[in-house]
This record gives C-alpha cells, sequence and structure tokens, in this order.
C-alpha cells in the first residue's frame, strides 16, 4: 500500500505522533510530510493518507484546512490524527473536511487523538485565562492542564504506532 502520512506541527507534539504512525506502518511504502512540504495535487497518488494537526481553539491549523481546499482529486481512504490540549474541543476539529471527503466518495478509515502539552503559551498565561472560570470549574481545568506536562509521553506513542499498524 502507497502511504502518505502528511501534518503540520506547531510545537512539535503532532511531528512525534507523526513519526510513531509511521513506524506502525512498517512494512509498506509510507511518505511522511510537513503539510507546508507537501502537494495537494498528489493525494490521489496514494491508496491511504493519514492527515494531522494539532487543534487550536476547537480547530484545525489554518494550514491544514487550507491545504484540504486545494485538494482536487482525493486518494480511496483517509485516517486522521491530532494532538490537542483539551478535554473535549479537540472531538469535531475533522468534521468539515470528513464531510468533503466523504463527498468526494473516499473513506476515512481511522481517527486518533493524543493530549500534547500547551509548549507554546507560557503556564502563568493559561492559568491567568482560567481566572475568569468559577472555581470548581477552574481547579478541573488546572488538574487537567497539570496532567497533560511531558505529553505525548512513550504511551501515547505506542499508542500512535498501535494506530498505525490499524490502519493497515
Amino acid at each position: 500500500m502507497k502511504i502518505l502520512v502528511c501534518y503540520f506541527s506547531n510545537t512539535g507534539n503532532t511531528e512525534k505522533v507523526a513519526k510513531s504512525i509511521v513506524e506502525g506502518l512498517e512494512g509498506e511504502e509510507v511518505e511522511l510530510l510537513k503539510v507546508e512540504d507537501a502537494d495537494p495535487s498528489s493525494l490521489k497518488n496514494y491508496d491511504l493518507v493519514v492527515l494531522g494537526s494539532g487543534i487550536y481553539g476547537g480547530k484545525l491549523h489554518k494550514k491544514v484546512a487550507d491545504f484540504m481546499k486545494k485538494v482536487t482529486e482525493y486518494p480511496q481512504k483517509f485516517a486522521f490524527f491530532n494532538t490537542h490540549q483539551s478535554p473535549t474541543a479537540y472531538q469535531k476539529a475533522f468534521r468539515r473536511i470528513t464531510k468533503s471527503i466523504e463527498e468526494k466518495g473516499s473513506e476515512v478509515i481511522g481517527e486518533f487523538d493524543c493530549v500534547g502539552e500547551n509548549i507554546g503559551i507560557p503556564k502563568e498565561t493559561t492559568l491567568k485565562m482560567l481566572e475568569r472560570l468559577p472555581p470548581e470549574e477552574r481547579k478541573k481545568q488546572e488538574a487537567y492542564i497539570e496532567s497533560t506536562a511531558g505529553r505525548p509521553n512513550a504511551q501515547d506513542l505506542e499508542k500512535a504506532k498501535a494506530f498505525g499498524k490499524s490502519l493497515i
């Protein structure tokens, strides 16, 4: 099977997951590209495209969304992966792209999400933003943020590798 793993990574978290997925696809013809280095017109040349993005405010990164708007011919199969720091906002990020892909006759065969440490925003800034929340919700969110430290970790990356294997 000819496979493209294509991703955007702002902090390095999504890139780590992409590389682990590639490890899981061992034995297949796999190309790993950053979305900014990929050609949207080439997607039709693959049997499977595994597309990844960090999730920002519940949405895919603009570079991924813009890339997909330029795709005119789709491969038979797609799979998605993402990294995020939200307990829920990541869940619908691929919805719009999925609809477009399915309308073009492609099939989405899998999705994988992974918690990632928010490396881009200083922790103090994040905690200051949480001050606006009611005390109980703020405590819950602070605990969740603490649980993301060091992620994706070795266990997360093993799960990403297993996800890659499951796609074959």
